[in-house]
């Protein structure tokens, strides 16, 4: 009985210790203010700087199988960072680049207290390496954040995309306020990048959707309300979820994909590899109120708000308009409009795939998801867009954005939950 009575007192101080433990840990890694304080919102000039780098680091430019350099400053680095973690609704972030190390913090609430997360990398050959990190006040081992890491490339199908980045890059040199990549395309590089972005998985599940479509549409030029081809390929994504959550959620991904690739015009072999064997793209177009532009808009929004968040897919929708202003067809509200109609459908989809898979094989008309436009202007050159609306920000501007808001919010269907 003594025996038993020993061990039952040190359960309870090893439990009582254990206990301890946690709540010192806990403490901690939780503090009471924000170690990076909350930005305003990306502004124009942001993504104008972002799609500068964007553009510098596009592997079709220089030749094939030899080193290249791109060197992307502090700035242009955080901005991305920022944006991202923002949209991704992680909270706030802050990256700073000092020499041989790159130290990325972020900032996220939790019930009135904040965790406070920094993560540092050392540069090298190859990849760089996680150098150490930091929960609030308690010290994070480099094999911990490793696991961590790896565990999320898995959670993400992003593992193939890891490899392939440790194929091409050859360096990565940090260097105060700006980083340098030295690495090499090869003739295959743009298949593999393609393939690690939208891994087989997905690509099998999308071919599904694809030739749903296409048996949907007539052979003929013509176009075909979007809203008629939903039910049958909602219907379908049901019966194989099998009622699983994340199921749902892959299916809704290849069937906006499988719409949004449709959209562009183009066979599915031009945008993704291992679909040569695809059926050709039916000439008839998806579009919403009798215009195909709008179904393009619309889709492709739709995809890209699914795979990573509607301010993503606004942002690039307001860029093109930007750019059809000064050299294209001209600004268009109602553009706009579409995109963030489609936008708000691709959230829709990512958020809550079970209701919005359910609400669509049940069938919707074009009011449920699609806002009144007829009346928005249109095909504005950029001096008469400049002269009447003064440009993104301005009041005139901000009064037609809040307007096309405002019809958004009024439709039934699509807006995140």
């Amino acid at each position: 009985m003594a025996a038993v009575r020993f061990l039952a007192r040190w359960s309870v101080r090893l439990l009582l210790l254990g206990l301890l433990t946690l709540v010192i840990l806990a403490l901690l890694a939780v503090q009471t203010e924000p170690s990076v304080p909350v930005r305003a919102s990306t502004s124009a000039a942001d993504l104008d700087a972002a799609r500068a780098l964007l553009r510098r680091a596009d592997p079709r430019q220089g030749p094939l199988g030899r080193s290249r350099v791109l060197v992307a400053s502090e700035r242009e680095l955080d901005l991305m960072l920022n944006y991202a973690v923002r949209h991704g609704g992680l909270g706030a972030s802050e990256l700073k680049i000092e020499q041989g190390e790159l130290r990325a913090r972020l900032s996220r609430p939790l019930v009135g207290l904040w965790l406070n997360l920094e993560l540092r990398l050392a540069q090298g050959p190859g990849l760089p390496d996680i150098a150490g990190g930091r929960l609030g006040r308690l010290p994070l081992p480099r094999p911990l954040l490793r696991y961590v890491a790896f565990r999320l490339l898995e959670r993400y199908s992003a593992v193939a995309g890891f490899q392939l980045a440790g194929d091409l890059v050859q360096r990565v040199e940090f260097q105060p306020q700006r980083a340098l990549l030295v690495y090499v395309w090869q003739a295959d590089s743009t298949q593999r990048a393609l393939a690690s972005l939208v891994p087989a998985a997905l690509r099998q599940r999308a071919h599904v959707y694809w030739n749903l479509v296409q048996r949907q549409l007539p052979p003929g030029y013509e176009f075909r309300p979007v809203v008629e081809v939903l039910p049958q390929l909602a219907a379908e994504a049901l019966k194989r979820a099998a009622d699983s959550d994340e199921d749902l959620s892959q299916e809704s991904r290849a069937l906006l994909m499988a719409l949004a690739m449709h959209a562009t015009g183009r066979g599915p072999s031009t945008l993704l590899p291992g679909t040569g064997d695809w059926a050709s793209a039916s000439p008839t177009w998806l579009a919403f109120v009798g215009r195909q532009d709008f179904g393009q808009h619309f889709l492709i929004s739709a995809a890209l708000a699914c795979e990573a968040g509607g301010p993503l897919a606004d942002a690039i929708g307001l860029q093109k308009e930007l750019a059809d202003a000064r050299d294209g067809s001209g600004f268009s509200f109602n553009d706009i409009a579409a995109d963030r109609a489609g936008s708000r459908f691709g959230s829709w989809a990512r958020q809550r795939p079970r209701e919005f898979l359910q609400t669509l094989a049940a069938g919707v008309v074009e009011t449920q998801l699609f806002p009144p436009v007829a009346d928005l202007p249109e095909f504005l050159h950029e001096k008469d867009f400049r002269r009447r609306y003064g440009g993104p920000g301005a009041p005139a501007y901000r009064q037609m954005m809040e307007e096309i808001e405002h019809r958004l919010q009024a439709l039934p269907l699509g807006a995140p939950g």
